[in-house]
């Protein structure tokens, strides 16, 4: 066999090597698979996880061509001009995938209007780079490349590999244990490298993701702040809240006339980041309305919405909503507010005090509308207003109001005709 001097590389080398060929493989595998990941916290976690996979392998690389560039390699395999330019230009590139690639990926999230935290396998915060918005499009178009590329090159890298092992040019070996001596060890150990990266491959597409990678929990001090910002009575108020039970044998006795919702209705939101307004609705939600102008105290409303039907103009954005640190859809997938009072405002408008249930919580809150009725139809349009920590949505790095407020303003209007 043709011998090469130094015979093998580092073992530092060897070890990164076959590493980073794992990663890179899973990676593309999970890259092609997260958008068949139901959408919503599923998806959402697929994404977390890319990211915290992306960040190791830049990681592991540039340690890697620390290592190339400080320690003894063997020479290049002497053969033809194009064969052993071909070989150059696949290494570098590989090298410029294993690198670039995460950077790219990097930058898309930091130059994302809404910046999503990165936490590195949901625990290590990472930062985002001070990138402008110009570079968000060149960077997704270039990202969006990557999986075909890296294919296309571990192709080229392993079929130059078994070029030079059928010449009995010995460079498998060289990347090998210096155990590893014989023409057939070696040929077993290529075999068993391709289906272990076929396999890696094939487990990145075929991840699920149950529930988001988990976020550090509010600390203690902050979560208190929260708590203490809410004053007792408030508490109180929501315990007194009559149950389902109580409220439909309330609403059988009124007066008051039952109404029901027609389609076409809205309900949305809007939210401050960072002196942008964000503007999003709800698709799934419904009420059940007992009314009447001259038996207030007989009417009463009770609102349900499907907190995973969420649609703010942005998918990452909606699955970030979606998740424990927002609306915590897998434990509580709906938010509901039952009226405890109504009365009225002024001519056509009301004020129906009650309570709102979200993300596990349950605060008094207040709902301004104004109803015309004509016959058997009625039109309604209102707003509210409320303090997201106060039902503690938008926790851990999201729970400083610096970026995104505090306050959420609520708006709805809808047809509704008398049943």
């Amino acid at each position: 066999m043709t011998a090469i001097s130094p015979s093998r590389y580092a073992s530092a080398a060897i070890a990164l090597h076959w590493i980073l060929a794992a990663l890179l493989l899973f990676q593309v595998g999970l890259g092609g698979g997260l958008e068949h990941l139901p959408k919503g916290v599923a998806q959402f976690a697929g994404y977390q996880f890319h990211k915290s996979v992306g960040i190791t392998i830049l990681l592991l690389s540039l340690l890697r061509l620390a290592v190339r560039l400080t320690r003894p390699r063997p020479a290049p395999v002497p053969d033809g001009k194009v064969q052993m330019l071909l070989a150059r230009a696949v290494h570098v590139l590989l090298y410029a995938i294993m690198i670039g690639g995460p950077i790219t990926g990097w930058l898309i999230v930091s130059t994302a209007k809404v910046k999503l935290q990165t936490m590195l396998f949901g625990v290590v915060p990472w930062p985002n780079l001070p990138a402008g918005q110009g570079l968000h499009e060149p960077a997704e178009a270039l990202h969006g490349l990557l999986g075909p590329m890296t294919l296309g090159l571990v192709v080229l890298h392993v079929a130059g590999a078994l070029y030079h092992h059928f010449k009995r040019d010995d460079v498998i070996g060289r990347m090998l244990a210096a155990a590893i001596t014989s023409r057939t060890g070696m040929g077993i150990a290529a075999a068993i490298a391709v289906v272990a990266g076929i396999a890696a491959l094939a487990t990145g597409r075929g991840m699920s993701f149950a529930a988001p990678v988990a976020a550090p929990a509010v600390a203690a001090s902050s979560a208190e702040a929260i708590e203490a910002a809410v004053p007792d009575a408030l508490e109180s108020a929501a315990a007194s809240e009559p149950g389902p039970e109580a409220l439909d044998a309330a609403t059988t006795a009124a007066k008051a006339t039952p109404w029901a919702i027609e389609k076409g209705g809205r309900l949305g939101f809007t939210a401050d980041y960072s002196g942008e307004t964000i503007k999003g609705s709800f698709g799934r939600w419904d009420a059940k309305i007992v009314f009447d102008p001259d038996d207030l105290a007989g009417s009463s409303i009770r609102a349900t919405i499907d907190l995973a039907s969420v649609d703010s103009g942005d998918g990452q954005r909606d699955d970030m909503l979606k998740s424990d640190s927002f609306f915590g859809t897998g434990a509580n997938p709906s938010a509901q507010f039952v009226s405890t009072s109504i009365r009225e405002a002024g001519a056509d408008r009301y004020v129906a005090n009650g309570t709102l249930t979200l993300h596990g919580k349950s605060r008094p809150v207040a709902l301004r509308f104004t109803l015309r009725i004509t016959g058997d139809t009625a039109t309604a349009t209102g707003s509210a207003s409320l303090q997201r920590l106060a039902f503690g949505v938008g926790e851990a790095e999201w729970s400083a109001t610096d970026q995104l407020k505090d306050a959420v303003g609520i708006d709805f209007s809808f047809r509704a005709r008398r049943k």
